[in-house]
């Protein structure tokens, strides 16, 4: 009996030795299967990966960032004793210097670096002869705020100057937060570092008037208001280019008679609004009659539409919103920016300066976060995200790619109104 008992154990243990090593044959083919399917699906989700990137890539070749151009073009004339003469005016928009990126440029010996937030950048607007943007904050002794009352450290403007901005408009809304004697500490800092600036009344002469290649480029600027008005004094409030009809058409006039053509900065417009309001379209119509060449708008700290109005002196064009050059606004539409890039064309048969061609470098302000070693920098969207899609996935993350992506479809939606 004994015997029999360890024969059917052992036939037993025969059986569960089978049974076990089938089920490792079997477990052993699964997971074979399974690691073939994977392999299967992580090859063709990659090769679909590059696919997209090589449409996208073809996409970002096709879109083009030309507003205008102008029809009957012709550089060189018929009379070669007076050639044609190209000036080319760069914009940017509103230039913050958020709490954020205080803290991002505060070194440890208690000064301040920002010039790396805009290396990337400097390369597309320092060939133009001259590049306009809007100072929005002050630079007093004051402690320094991002918010609020708005004082930036020095080093800030300097970087801007050093960026390639040389003409900025400092009438804002908040350009009396530090009230007449601010805004004239403001501008006397800015103007000692090389700055040209405009939209001031502090002294007699509103209007900037720029010799450029032997053209009269006149330069105004006004805002629409300025932050807690009622508190502000009777000298705060004439201290500043605030609009109104009657001053912008003596501002007008005056340019006219004495320039060749006049750009007009404008602070107007809602916070985020990517359409420009009622009130925007009525001021820029009646900028246009009384003689304005180009209106660059600001403040709305969004991009919004841009269009040419055709009157008996030739071509106007207006840029109701730029948006911002740099800020830390962590809204993603406040993030598009662009580089705006004007050429103006002096006819040398006649002498008469005309809009010849606008178009644009689209720019992102990138936020590396918070424990990077620089946060905050300008970088060519465009261009980032073709070398990108074209296989250098290091240089920015996909999500980043995604966010430029998205950006130059924004803009595309919205300069195209």
């Amino acid at each position: 009996m004994a015997r029999n008992r360890r024969n059917k154990r052992s036939g037993i243990k025969k059986i569960t030795d089978y049974i076990s090593f089938k089920t490792f044959i079997i477990l052993v083919i699964v997971l074979v299967l399974v690691i073939l399917a994977c392999v299967s699906i992580i090859r063709y989700r990659n090769q679909k990966d590059i696919e997209l990137l090589a449409m996208q890539r073809e996409e970002l070749d096709k879109q083009i960032e030309e507003i205008f151009v102008e029809t009957e073009r012709s550089i060189e004339t018929s009379n070669n004793n007076k050639p044609d003469r190209i000036i080319r005016v760069s914009a940017v928009g509103d230039i913050l210097c958020g709490s954020e990126m205080l803290e991002d440029a505060h070194q440890k010996n208690d000064t301040y670096t920002f010039d790396y937030m805009f290396q990337n950048i400097t390369s597309y607007i320092k060939k133009s002869d001259i590049v306009l943007g809007t100072m929005e904050t002050s630079f007093t002794t004051n402690p320094y705020s991002g918010y609020g009352n708005r004082n930036s450290p020095k080093e800030f403007g300097l970087a801007v100057k050093n960026s390639g901005v040389n003409l900025v408009s400092i009438s804002t809304n908040h350009s009396l937060d530090y009230g007449a004697s601010g805004l004239k500490e403001t501008k006397e800092y800015l103007q000692e570092i090389g700055f040209s600036t405009v939209g001031d009344r502090l002294e007699d002469e509103s209007v900037n008037i720029q010799n450029i290649k032997d053209v009269k480029i006149a330069f105004l600027s006004y805002t629409y208001g300025v932050e807690n008005e009622s508190s502000k004094s009777k000298k705060d409030l004439e201290s500043l280019n605030i609009f109104n009809e009657k001053i912008a058409k003596e501002d007008l006039k005056y340019a006219k008679e004495n320039a060749d053509y006049i750009f007009v900065i404008m602070h107007w417009g809602n916070d985020y609004a990517t359409t420009p309001s009622d009130n925007q379209e009525k001021i820029a119509n009646f900028l246009i009659e009384n003689g304005a060449n180009v209106i660059l708008g600001n403040h709305p700290a969004v991009i919004q539409p841009m269009e040419i109005h055709e009157t008996n002196e030739g071509n106007a064009f207006v840029a109701y919103s730029l948006g911002n050059y740099i800020s830390s606004i962590n809204y993603e539409a406040s993030k598009v920016e662009l580089v705006l890039n004007i050429e103006l064309r002096k006819r040398g048969e006649d002498g008469k300066v005309v809009l010849s061609k606008v178009d644009y470098t689209p720019i992102y302000v990138l936020d590396n976060g918070e424990k990077a070693e620089n946060r905050y920098e300008l970088i060519d969207m465009k261009g980032v995200a073709k070398e990108y899609a074209g296989g250098n996935t290091s240089i920015v993350s996909k999500a980043t790619y995604n966010k430029l992506l998205d950006g130059l479809k924004l803009l595309k939606e919205v300069i195209g109104r």
